[in-house]
């Protein structure tokens, strides 16, 4: 999968920084999939012994914890990233202005929970919001560590914190479980993860400023830091806005199946932001003055976004029911028309990864207030408009906002690369091609299982196997080429004691 992530063949001047970058998307990768080891046997075991109506509370506490968490960084750390010169009171100023905002923070979640739970109408929300209120706290504070290696392209510490609070979830999540307490497993989990996540950053930083916030510092960072702070918020409003209507409309047993179906589309792609894409903030940031160099990265980057993207979601359409039955049993079986409704829409949403780096590196952040209100905007209008159809009609109109949205984001991209809109859509025709074969190889595949009466799981399995022979077959020498990249010798003390 780190073939997705790889930029174009790089020029002389920017070796070393690609260098670096594929050796961040490596660790990255490996982090990855340490992390989904341990979070699909945990998810697999748990979807079996808990409801719906579980998964639906934990997608509110998920939306709960991105706001709080949101308000404890304030756009900080992506002003620390973005700047090109660091000083040590840079980041003693954001420390303090973190620790400050995560009690407020805290303090504020602990207060509002009652009052959410009611207009939810979920009763449980209450205690599970206020379970979250240490753990945010913590999050806050490893905000500056988190910056701090990010800038250096040290994401191999972060994936290291990332799969221990996955464990850490799993973990509780099974011991709460055992205690008899189901309802409150997967709360339970969610705190444990954010949690020793935040622990864990915080010891991989190795570093605690010192000294007291300076006034200068915080105007160096604050007209940056509050712009990021209105694109994230925009961000975190429209990204959640649809889990919150459907949960409120249509119960949370319709949120729970609406989650799942989301989650399985967007698995592939979250993956790729999680092991790439966060990469490119930083790695952009580093080409904010060459205009030719960074549009030249950024088509890679939507190339390889697109045959990645496109084919697996199409096969995933195309195998929907066998994978649901596999994956988390029969009981959600009725996630899979809402899925394949959405795969259209997340499949070219997919393809906007990477544009928010963009707008950070051109210091243009208030690009994604402006897409995301208007996605906010579309996604209340089909959701209220089409409630009345149920869930398959308001997923049939959530597809429709993610496509239009992702196009008009990536126009934006490219009028600030002065990239031409059909030229990025023709680095896209190569992913669109393999995604074709691989439906068409995935429903024969299926097709001929079913007529050899095997059991669902077996053709789940044939449905994936066959057209993940032809896409490593298509794909092998990206492959080989990232792989190398990756695991070459050239080393990377040069390039991060630049950073500071």
């Amino acid at each position: 999968m780190s073939a997705a992530c790889s930029p174009p063949r790089p020029t002389e001047p920017y070796r070393g920084l690609w260098t670096a970058f594929a050796r961040s998307v490596r660790d990255n990768v490996m982090g990855e999939f340490a992390v989904q080891v341990i979070r699909i046997g945990g998810i697999v075991i748990l979807a079996r012994r808990l409801h719906p109506e579980d998964f639906g509370l934990l997608k509110v506490l998920l939306v709960v914890s991105v706001f709080a968490t949101l308000f404890c960084e304030a756009g900080i750390p992506e002003a620390l990233v973005q700047r090109k010169e660091l000083r040590d009171d840079h980041e003693s100023t954001a420390w303090w202005m973190s620790l400050g905002l995560g009690m407020l923070s805290a303090a504020c979640l602990y207060v509002a929970a009652p009052p959410l739970a009611a207009a939810m109408e979920m009763p449980r929300l209450e205690f599970g919001a206020r379970l979250m209120c240490v753990p945010v706290l913590l999050d806050g504070l490893a905000a500056t560590a988190n910056a701090r290696l990010r800038r250096q392209l040290r994401f191999g510490a972060l994936a290291v914190a990332e799969t221990l609070g996955e464990a850490a979830f799993v973990a509780v999540a099974l011991l709460v479980l055992r205690a008899g307490m189901p309802e409150w497993s997967l709360a339970g989990a969610l705190a444990a993860r954010i949690g020793v996540r935040a622990l864990a950053t915080c010891a991989a930083g190795r570093h605690l400023p010192v000294g007291l916030p300076r006034i200068a510092a915080a105007r160096d960072l604050g007209r940056f830091a509050l712009s990021v702070t209105g694109a994230e918020a925009t961000i975190a409003v429209s990204a959640n806005a649809d889990y919150l209507l459907v949960g409120r409309l249509l119960g949370d047993r319709a949120l729970g199946l609406y989650s799942v179906a989301w989650d399985l589309l967007r698995f592939v792609p979250y993956r790729l932001h999680r092991v790439a894409v966060r990469v490119t903030l930083p790695a952009f940031c580093r080409l904010q003055d060459d205009d030719r160099e960074l549009a030249r990265a950024y088509r890679g980057l939507f190339n390889y976004l697109a045959r990645i993207v496109l084919p697996i979601i199409a096969c995933v359409a195309v195998a929907a029911p066998e994978l649901l039955h596999t994956l988390y049993g029969a009981q959600w079986a009725a996630a899979a028309t809402p899925l394949r409704l959405m795969a259209a829409g997340l499949a070219v949403a997919g393809l906007r990864e990477g544009i928010g780096s963009i707008y950070y590196a051109k210091d243009h952040p208030a690009f994604d207030i402006y897409l995301n209100a208007l996605r906010f905007i579309l996604i209340v209008a089909a959701v209220l408009s089409l409630a009345g159809g149920g869930l398959f009609a308001i997923s049939a109109g959530m597809s429709v906002v993610e496509g239009l949205t992702s196009v008009i984001g990536v126009r934006l991209a490219c009028e600030l690369l002065n990239l031409n809109l059909r030229g990025l859509i023709a680095a896209a025709v190569p992913g669109l091609r393999l995604a074709v074969a691989c439906a068409i190889v995935s429903a024969l595949g299926k097709a001929g299982a079913r007529a050899a009466n095997l059991d669902t799981p077996a053709v789940a399995a044939i449905a994936a196997f066959l057209p993940a022979i032809v896409f490593c077959w298509v794909e092998s020498a990206a492959m080989s080429e990232i792989l190398a990249r990756a695991f070459g010798r050239t080393r990377l003390a040069t390039l991060q004691g630049a950073t500071r």
